[in-house]
This record gives structure tokens, sequence and C-alpha cells, in this order.
């Protein structure tokens, strides 16, 4: 089960990746530009989650906010390896 801080860490890991994107690029390419619109949604979506859980409680991350979060997870974790073989 996911708390209201793993939440605001998976969300702060996918701030920093955009973040990374940004500054290692002086002109995305449209595909980049794509993907870091598609993060900033996902960021978004995150932020919406984090209020919910904190009007109604946790109980409002069910089963499949839990699979979103550990793909989530998985995605982070490639991006990171990727960054740190550089």
């Amino acid at each position: 089960m996911y708390s209201y801080l793993d939440i605001e860490k998976i969300k702060a890991n996918l701030e920093w990746i955009v973040n990374q994107s940004l500054a290692n690029s002086e002109m995305p390419s449209v595909s980049d530009r794509k993907t870091i619109y598609s993060l900033l949604e996902l960021i978004q979506t995150y932020d919406g989650l984090l209020e919910l859980i904190v009007q109604y409680g946790i109980t409002v991350v069910d089963k499949e906010i839990i699979e979103g979060l550990s793909l989530t997870e998985e995605f982070i974790a490639k991006v990171k390896s990727n960054a740190n073989a550089f």
C-alpha cells in the first residue's frame, strides 16, 4: 500500500525527470516535447490524487491506482538508471 509521502516522492521524481530533460536540451525534439507534456499531465494527475487523499483519506487509492503507481515507479527507475549510465 502506498502512503501520501510515497506518492509525493513519485511526483517529485517525475518533476526531476522533466527538469533534467529540459536542462539537458536546448531545443527538445517533437517527440521529447510530447513526452514532457505527457509527464506534466501525469504530475497534475498526482497533484489531484494527493488532494483527494487529503480530503478523503488514503482509501481513495484503489487497486488500479496502485497498479499505475507501480508502473510509474518502474518507469522512474529505468530513467534514473539510464541517467546514471551517462
